[in-house]
């Protein structure tokens, strides 16, 4: 009985539509009465006058003269299939069924549409079946939309027809095969997406020669091979995404001619070689990622060039040498990411940017301090990662003061140094917020020998191999590891010539006074005569070299806090020296 009185229903709703179509087609009214029981219209967001009203009010719908010409009912919550039906539309012009719940296929009598300019299925997420040759039918299409939908197959070559295109977006499905040639006879394209799918093979060199492309996105398939220098010659391109493909070789420079790129994504593929300099050309870049591949070499200062990049994504390389000052000429970042590298040397100051937001330099092998214009950061929850590096606590302060979520454990191993029958290490930060946990190494494992408080000496009782453990009382995420250290207690001559040389030492005589000890900033020097003098890291290099007679003052604020050595080269005497921060 309830299917009966359906019936009835539809019957009567197809009598009212004969009565208001009027000079409508009849064939065209009852190819949208198609549509609504294939895409079950009572749950359409808006379905103004469907089938109560003159077609040519119903929501959607314009008709021109007799026939209908555009059906738009983009994001109207249509769900069903597309009737083979609206193949009778013989003078439509526009079709967009974008971002709906379409299913099923194609019908073939798309086809029939000849005069259609504009066709839009975009976002409907389960059309699928190949895309039939058909297409190339379509020779007025400007406007091609196909994406995210599950189409699957190769891209026929028939879409080399479609010369009148502008907008070809197929990407987001999943093609497979290779790119056709046909695709260089689109000479007016200026929007071309075929990603991401499963395309493979080669980039064409002849996609060089559509010069009107602004936006080309090849992105997240299995295309092989080099990227084709003929890219060069696209010179009003503003987007090029070429990530996630197998791509190899170098980066072209021909791609600094591509003047007026806001986006460039290479990422996440096979890239070798250096970054060529060229790419500094591209002053109007907001995104330039290169990560993920095996680039070598150097960054390019010229990329400092790049004033307004916003996104600077570098991670993942080969990439070594220090890191130039001029990326600060960026005028506000937004995210760096230069991890996963090989790059040393210290952090330029000019990294310490207001606005940027993540600040990647982990996984390097970056040393020194941190810089002191990394406060502004303080209390805005920037996220800063520099774990994995070769930094001690000389700036980890700072850094844990202004910005107490930045990542900055673990870090490398540091040097243990013998002096004598002395051990020490230099772990920076200030001495009295250090406590240095000293273990002697057995195959029973590692035993605590000694924990001191604001000293990173140790003086071993016994030979044998030592480590230590350095933790600070600030930057309490990171406990920096030592290097093992075999230590054989020296012969007692060679102690009288140590650093503890408060004894005679060779017959000579202990003849200069060091105060205070600890020293922060003026190291106050007695001599007897004249002498000269010179103070040293606990590694032996020296850091300076002074003479002084009778009474005199080296400055140590600019040096490095921990334990260090002055020697009077006039006598061979050796006083050890603590600078404190």
């Amino acid at each position: 009985m309830k299917r009966k009185f359906t019936s009835l229903l539809f019957l009567a709703a197809i009598t009212c539509i004969t009565a208001y179509a009027q000079a409508v087609n009849k064939q065209d009214s009852l190819a949208l009465v198609d549509l609504y029981k294939s895409t079950n219209l009572s749950n359409w967001y808006v379905h103004t006058n469907w089938l109560t009203g003159p077609v040519k009010t119903w929501y959607g719908i314009t008709v021109t003269g007799k026939r209908v010409t555009s059906i738009n009912l983009r994001d109207n919550n249509l769900n069903g299939r597309i009737p083979a039906s609206l193949g009778n539309l013989v003078d439509l012009t526009y079709l967009n069924l974008g971002y709906n719940y379409l299913f099923g296929s194609i019908p073939a009598s798309i086809s029939n549409l000849v005069n259609l300019n504009y066709l839009d299925l975009n976002g409907s997420w389960e059309l699928s079946g190949p895309i039939l040759s058909y297409l190339g039918n379509l020779l007025h299409l400007t406007y091609l939309d196909l994406n995210s939908n599950q189409f699957s197959g190769t891209i026929p070559s028939s879409i080399g027809n479609l010369v009148n295109l502008t907008h070809l977006n197929l990407g987001s499905n999943e093609f497979s095969g290779t790119i056709p040639s046909s695709i260089v006879n689109l000479v007016n394209l200026t929007y071309l997406h075929l990603g991401p799918a499963d395309l493979s093979g080669t980039i064409p060199s002849s996609l060089g020669n559509l010069i009107h492309l602004n936006d080309l996105s090849l992105e997240h398939n299995q295309l092989s091979g080099t990227i084709p220098s003929s890219l060069g010659s696209l010179i009003n391109l503003t987007y090029l995404r070429l990530v996630g493909n197998q791509l190899s070789g170098s980066i072209p420079s021909s791609i600094g001619n591509l003047v007026h790129l806001d986006e460039l994504y290479l990422g996440d593929n096979k890239l070798s070689g250096t970054i060529p300099s060229s790419l500094g050309n591209l002053e109007n870049l907001f995104t330039l990622d290169l990560s993920f591949n095996q680039l070598s070499g150097r960054i390019p200062p010229s990329l400092g060039n790049l004033v307004n990049l916003s996104f600077l994504l570098l991670g993942h390389n080969q990439l070594s040498d220090t890191i130039p000052s001029s990326l600060g000429n960026i005028a506000n970042p937004d995210w760096v990411d230069l991890s996963y590298n090989g790059l040393s040397g210290t952090i330029p100051s000019s990294l310490g940017k207001p606005y940027l937001s993540t600040l990647n330099l982990s996984h390097n092998k970056l040393s020194g301090a941190i810089p002191s214009t990394f406060t502004v950061w303080e209390g805005r929850g920037i996220n800063v990662r520099v774990q994995s590096n070769r930094f001690t606590f000389n700036g980890m302060e700072l850094l844990a003061k202004s910005v107490p979520d930045a990542k900055y454990a673990p870090q490398a191993l540091i040097p243990v140094h013998q002096n004598g029958n002395t051990l020490s290490v230099s772990a920076g930060g200030r001495l009295s917020h250090n406590t240095y946990k000293w273990f002697r190494v057995t195959k029973a494992g590692n035993t605590l020998v000694a924990s001191i408080a604001g000293d990173s000496v140790f003086h071993p009782s016994q030979n044998g191999t030592y480590t230590v453990n350095v933790t600070n009382s600030v930057a309490t995420q990171l406990t920096l590891v030592s290097e093992p250290i075999r230590y054989v207690a020296p012969s007692p001559f060679a102690q009288s010539a140590s650093s503890e040389n408060a004894l005679p030492q060779n017959d000579k005589i202990n003849l200069f006074l060091v105060y205070p000890n600890p020293a922060r900033d003026i190291l106050h020097v007695q001599t007897n005569g004249k002498a000269i003098l010179s103070l040293t890291d606990q590694s032996g290099k020296i850091l300076l070299t002074k003479t002084i007679e009778g009474n005199g003052v080296i400055n140590v604020a600019d040096m490095p806090a921990g334990l260090h050595y002055l020697k009077n080269n006039t006598t061979g005497a050796v006083q050890k020296v603590i600078i404190s921060k």
